[in-house]
């Protein structure tokens, strides 16, 4: 279980610590979110802290005002690696935390380690390339991927080790519907693409599993 908490740097806004225990936590203003800030330059879903093999990455939701490590915004599409120590702003300095991560046993230097748009990794055997929407598989480029089959992925690796549930999928694969029209069977379609572009055997899916009754859950 983890030790690391967000401290409230003190002068600012008075808040609460808040410890990073999950996976992946989201920060924001909606009350349904992991860590709720009530404060109105953040936005409902402002950025997310993920977890993993003990290194922690945040990354900006599409927030309105920003999410900034250090005083730097974190751009698009891009996981910044928190150090023990960081300084994670919300809206500028309008908001602004501590990071704290007992675990490290070192302060390391330099400016944040950034997953670069043209590479972010997924896991041992995938790679993602962001700006190009290309798929590497142990280093061989896959057939391009559609539009669909691209957005839909991303979705998942955003959540990894988590359940995606079909409607977070069909927000993400089809936003020119904004009223949930998508069926089960067009997502399932889409799924089984995947699944034969990325598994080793398709039908024991390793990376893409099923949650029946919940969704799917990218696995790294």
């Amino acid at each position: 279980m983890s030790n690391a908490t967000l401290h409230p740097k003190p002068g600012g806004i008075a808040l609460s610590s808040f410890v990073l225990r999950e996976q992946t936590m989201v920060i924001g203003s909606s009350p349904s979110v992991d860590v709720h800030i009530d404060q109105k330059f953040i936005s409902r879903r402002h950025a997310q802290v993920r977890w993993l093999h003990d290194v922690f990455y945040i990354s900006d939701l599409g927030s309105t005002n920003g999410t900034f490590v250090n005083g730097s915004r974190i751009e698009d599409n891009l996981e910044v690696v928190l150090k023990d120590g960081d300084e994670i702003m919300f809206a500028q300095d309008e908001i602004t935390f501590v990071f704290s991560d007992p675990s490290q046993t070192a302060r390391l230097t330099g400016p944040p380690k950034i997953a670069y748009k043209r590479d972010v990794r997924v896991d041992a055997r995938i790679y993602i390339n962001v700006a190009s929407k290309e798929v590497r598989i142990d280093g061989k480029k896959t057939e391009p991927l559609s539009r669909k089959e691209f957005d839909i992925l991303l979705s998942l690796y955003r959540n990894s080790g988590n359940v995606t549930s079909r409607e977070e999928i069909a927000d993400a694969g089809w936003p020119e519907r904004p009223n949930g029209d998508v069926s089960p069977e067009e997502i399932d379609q889409y799924i089984s693409r995947l699944r034969r572009r990325l598994e080793k055997n398709p039908k024991r899916p390793s990376h893409i599993v099923t949650r029946r009754g919940f969704g799917y859950q990218f696995n790294n």
